[in-house]
C-alpha cells in the first residue's frame, strides 16, 4: 500500500533536498483533495507573511523559477508549475481588491477556485472568479493521470517550500524555514 504525502511531509521531503511521492493518488477526487490541501496551505503561508492581499509582492517573492531549480525536486516542468501557482495567486489578489471595493469590505482570502483540466495531451490549470460564499478548492477535471498529477502536486510543493523558507533576515533560510513549517497542517 502506498500513502500519500501530508502537505508537511511533501514540504520538508523537499527541503532536506527529496522528491515527495504522490504515487498513492489514484483518482481525480483524491488529487483535487491533494491539491486543494497544498493551495490553503500557501494561502495561510502568504497570510502569515502578511502578503495575501499584496499581488506585486507575492509575484516578486514567488514568480522567478530559478529560485524553485535550486531544489532538488525543482525541474523545468514542476518550476513552471510553481510560476503559474504564483501567478494564479497573485490574480487572485487583484480580483480580491477589486472586490473588496465594490463590496465595501475584503472577501476571505481562501476564497480562491482552481481547475485542473487533464487531457492525454496535458493537464492545464484555470483560476476561476473568487467565490466569496466558498472555500479554496482545486478540482480535477479529465482522465486521471498520475504523472501529470505528480508534476503538478510536486511544482506546488516547490512554491509552499520556497514561500516557507523564504529569508527575511539574512539566516541562510534555516531559522525561517524551522519557523515557518509549523504554519503548515
Amino acid at each position: 500500500m502506498t500513502c500519500t504525502p501530508t502537505t508537511r511531509d511533501a514540504v520538508r521531503t523537499i527541503w532536506d533536498a527529496g522528491r515527495p511521492q504522490y504515487d498513492g493518488v489514484t483518482d481525480a477526487v483524491t488529487a483535487g483533495q491533494v491539491l486543494t490541501d497544498l493551495v490553503r496551505a500557501a494561502l495561510d503561508i502568504l497570510a502569515y507573511r502578511r502578503l495575501e492581499w499584496a499581488p506585486d509582492a507575492i509575484q516578486l517573492v514567488s514568480n522567478d523559477r530559478e529560485s524553485y531549480l535550486r531544489y532538488e525536486a525543482g525541474d523545468d516542468v514542476t518550476a513552471d508549475l510553481a510560476v503559474l501557482l504564483s501567478l494564479a495567486l497573485s490574480g487572485h489578489a487583484v480580483d480580491g481588491i477589486a472586490l473588496g471595493e465594490i463590496m465595501g469590505g475584503m472577501p476571505p482570502w481562501i476564497s480562491v477556485r482552481i481547475l485542473v483540466l487533464a487531457s492525454p495531451q496535458g493537464a492545464s490549470m484555470n483560476r476561476l472568479d473568487l467565490d466569496p460564499e466558498g472555500p479554496c478548492k482545486m478540482s480535477w477535471y479529465g482522465p486521471f493521470d498520475g504523472t501529470q498529477f505528480s508534476e503538478i502536486a510536486i511544482g506546488f510543493a516547490l512554491y509552499l517550500t520556497h514561500l516557507v523558507a523564504n529569508v527575511f533576515d539574512d539566516d541562510d533560510g534555516e531559522e525561517t524555514f524551522e519557523e515557518s513549517i509549523e504554519w503548515v497542517r
